[in-house]
């Protein structure tokens, strides 16, 4: 094994978010970069070669850009027995049909387009990988996306309010059920053919992400970029279904927006998107009259379980 040091794991995989987010912005495709953490390990510290997984890391999520022209690059982690951890890196690009590695790794060679530096291969991950103990499995399915696995092994160091192995396997499990739910939601063919959903979302790159996953389900999109022009959409078109309602918009906010659609029209279904950091979001959205809300950042498979809830009654 390699030479590491003492990480917190958390903290190092959010500080990927703001670089790959960026770096996926910055190529011009409808692309979101995703942290899941619904598997994180609270205060999680782990003794382990940082470098080689930053390095890891860089390659594999460039490339998933590189070969995903929209929705998302997502990224986490799950613990397995014998202190090993293993890591994915999942897209929804073009996908492959894998045999070996080997195959593949000059279709994973990808130009950087800043620095006109060459991109590591796949092969070099797998060499990095190995010095750390681990392997590097791949899940691919042409035309629905790629998911890299690689395990390495670790030294636990810290670990505050430590989960038996049961949970650990019964979360790891959980994971790769909405994981498969979450493909099947965002590949679900003209299921409201005939709907139209208002989406009042003023960050492009969201609204984007809402409509590359609603794309498919045959519903008509409407765009309000403020509260002003949300409210103003339920007034001139009866054929609204369903609003998806940012909370935090110019002009008029999400919260006042809601209640001047309710007033308009007291039946029409209003889903919340709400943020994390604002704990009492939840309680203000439904005060204003929303039906539902949902976090950011969104869930696909939660919020198409939430949208059937009320598009298909």
């Amino acid at each position: 094994m390699s030479q590491g040091v003492v990480c917190p794991l958390n903290e190092f995989l959010k500080e990927l978010k703001p670089e790959y987010s960026d770096y996926a912005a910055s190529q011009a495709k409808r692309i979101r970069f995703l942290l899941d953490e619904r598997n994180f390990i609270p205060n999680l510290s782990v003794y382990i070669d940082t470098e080689s997984l930053k390095s890891i890391f860089g390659v594999l999520i460039k490339n998933a850009v590189k070969y995903t022209d929209k929705g998302f690059v997502k990224v986490g982690y799950r613990i397995l027995e014998n202190n090993v951890l293993q890591f994915f890196v999942e897209d929804t690009g073009n996908g492959f049909d894998p045999d070996h590695l080997e195959k593949l790794s000059v279709l994973f060679a990808s130009p950087g387009k800043d620095s006109g530096t060459e991109v590591e291969k796949l092969t070099d991950v797998d060499r990095l990988v190995k010095t750390m103990g681990g392997k590097v499995r791949l899940e691919s399915t042409p035309g629905m996306g790629t998911t890299v696995h690689f395990s390495v092994e670790y030294k636990p160091e810290t670990v505050e309010a430590p989960v038996a192995d049961t949970k650990v396997e019964a979360a790891a499990a959980q994971v790769n059920q909405d994981s498969a739910a979450q493909s099947k939601a965002t590949s679900t063919n003209n299921i409201w053919e005939g709907k139209t959903i208002l989406i009042a979302e003023d960050e492009i790159v969201n609204y984007m992400f809402l409509e590359v996953l609603l794309e498919e389900t045959g519903a008509v999109l409407i765009h309000a970029s403020d509260g002003q022009l949300a409210i103003d959409a339920v007034k001139s078109n009866s054929k609204i279904d369903l609003v998806l309602m940012d909370i935090k918009m110019p002009n008029v906010n999400g919260l006042d927006a809601t209640k001047q659609i309710k007033a308009i029209r007291p039946q029409l279904p209003v889903i919340a998107q709400t943020a994390y950091a604002m704990q009492d979001d939840e309680y203000k959205a439904l005060q204003a009259g929303c039906n539902d809300y949902i976090s950011k950042p969104i869930d696909a498979n939660k919020l198409i379980g939430l949208m059937k809830k009320y598009l298909n009654r």
